[in-house]
C-alpha cells in the first residue's frame, strides 16, 4: 500500500509546451535599445551588469552579417563566462544580444516565482532579436542555457540558427539525487532534504554579482522539469551544427549525459571538445574572467576556428 501511495504521488510538471506570451520586439533596429531598456526598467532590483542588452559591433542600429546570442545558465547571468562571447563576436564582427532569464539577476525570491514557459519566452525572444541583429546567428550557451537552446531546436519552430556552441550543457546534474525532484512526491522530498532555501557563499564580490547565491528550493523545479523534458525529447530533430565543450571532471553536470545527447543529434557538423586547459574550480564554468580567466582566449579561438567551418557564418 505504501508503495502504491508513493507511485501515485504528485510529480514535477513541465507544463504547457508554449512560451509565456510576450510583447514582440520592434522591427526597427534603431528602436531596440530603448525598447529593451524600457522592459528592464519594469523589473526592480536588477544587479549591475545583469540586465539584458545589445552590444553593437559598429554603430547602434546597424545590422551585421553575423550576430551572436548568449544564453546563460541557471542562477547565473551574462557575466558568468564574460568576456568569452564578446571575444567571439569581435572575431566575427558581429552584434551580440545578451538576454536575462526571468527571475535571474534580481532579488533571490523572484527565482521561486518563475516557470519553464518564462524561460522559453526569454530564449525565443533572444533568438528573434538575434535574427534582427544579423543575417546568420550563432548561439553560445552555458549549462542550462544549452538545455533551453536544445529544447527550442527540438520542440519549437525552426530557429534558423546557423550554429550552436554549448559550454558544459546541462542534460542532467552530477548529483543523481536531483532526479528525485521529477519523481513521485519530488517537491516534498526536495524540501525535506534541502529545506526551503538553497544558499552558498560566493568566493568573491564578482561571483556575488554574476550569480544568485541564495534562492528558494522551489526554483529547482522548473529547471529539473526542463532538463527531463529536453533529455526525453526526440533529440534526433536537432540538426543544426553544434560544438560542445565539456570537462570530464565537471562537478555540476554529468558529462556522460551530455555526450549521450550529442550522439542522438542528427547534425552533420558535430564537434565534441574535451576541455583540459581550464583552471575553473569545479570544472563547470570553463571560461570567463571570474572563474577561468586563463582559459578564455583559448576557448574563444577554438570557437572561432570551428565557426570557420560553417561557411557563410564564418568571417
Amino acid at each position: 500500500m505504501l508503495v502504491a501511495v508513493y507511485l501515485v504521488g504528485p510529480r514535477n510538471e513541465f507544463g504547457a509546451s508554449t512560451a509565456t506570451p510576450r510583447a514582440q520586439a520592434p522591427r526597427d533596429l534603431a528602436a531596440l535599445d530603448t525598447w529593451i531598456a524600457a522592459q528592464e526598467a519594469t523589473v526592480p532590483g536588477i544587479k549591475a551588469g545583469n540586465a539584458k542588452g545589445i552590444v553593437w559591433a559598429k554603430s547602434p542600429g546597424q545590422k551585421t552579417p553575423r550576430a551572436v546570442v548568449y544564453l546563460h545558465g541557471f542562477s547565473a547571468s551574462r557575466l558568468e563566462t564574460a568576456p568569452l562571447t564578446g571575444q567571439v563576436a569581435q572575431g566575427l564582427g558581429a552584434n551580440v544580444f545578451y538576454p536575462r532569464l526571468t527571475g535571474h539577476g534580481v532579488p533571490s525570491f523572484t527565482m521561486g516565482e518563475t516557470k519553464v514557459q518564462d524561460w522559453l519566452a526569454d530564449a525565443q525572444e533572444a533568438l528573434n532579436i538575434g535574427r534582427q541583429l544579423g543575417d546568420r546567428v550563432l548561439v553560445i550557451s552555458c549549462s542550462t542555457g544549452a538545455t533551453l537552446a536544445t529544447w527550442l531546436e527540438v520542440n519549437g519552430p525552426k530557429t534558423g540558427v546557423a550554429g550552436h556552441v554549448f559550454v558544459s550543457p546541462n542534460f542532467g546534474p552530477k548529483d543523481e539525487r536531483a532526479d528525485l525532484i521529477n519523481g513521485p512526491w519530488g517537491h516534498q522530498i526536495a524540501f525535506a532534504l534541502l529545506g526551503q532555501e538553497r544558499t552558498h557563499t560566493p568566493a568573491s564580490d564578482a561571483e556575488s554579482q554574476a550569480w544568485t547565491s541564495s534562492y528558494p528550493t522551489r526554483s529547482l523545479f522548473p529547471m529539473m522539469a526542463l532538463v527531463k523534458a529536453t533529455r526525453e525529447s526526440p533529440l534526433e530533430r536537432f540538426s543544426a551544427p553544434v560544438m560542445m565543450l565539456y570537462s570530464v571532471d565537471d562537478k555540476t553536470v554529468e558529462p556522460r549525459l551530455s555526450q549521450a545527447a550529442l550522439d542522438r543529434f542528427s547534425s552533420s557538423n558535430k564537434h565534441l571538445v574535451k576541455v583540459d586547459y581550464s583552471e575553473a574550480k569545479g570544472q563547470h564554468v570553463l571560461a570567463g574572467e571570474i572563474r577561468a580567466p586563463a582559459a578564455t582566449a583559448s576557448m574563444a579561438q577554438s570557437i572561432l576556428q570551428w565557426v570557420a567551418t560553417l561557411g557563410p557564418l564564418a568571417p
